[in-house]
């Protein structure tokens, strides 16, 4: 029964020494790591498209970033590639 009491004071004493948190309280902004710059994964994704060297590649860029400033990089190198193929 000691050893009881003893365990519960033990378990009191730390649950209290911690900070209070929930599933639901949001981290702290010193746990998050800064959101990545968005243009460097689009970035990367250009230079996917001209690894791959498809027509295809370079319409899924220009699809999913239509306004982007790499959008009209992305069409002059598609129309250097088509006319590259005939």
């Amino acid at each position: 029964m000691m050893n009881v009491m003893i365990g519960l004071l033990a378990a009191t004493a730390a649950a209290l020494s911690m900070e209070a948190t929930t599933p639901d309280t949001p981290p702290s902004a010193k746990e998050i790591a800064p959101a990545r710059d968005g243009n460097i994964a689009i970035q990367e994704e250009l230079d996917a498209a001209r690894k791959a060297r498809t027509v295809a590649a370079y319409d899924l860029f220009i699809a999913r970033h239509p306004g982007h400033p790499l959008e009209a990089v992305a069409r002059e190198e598609r129309a250097r590639l088509l006319r590259s193929a005939r």
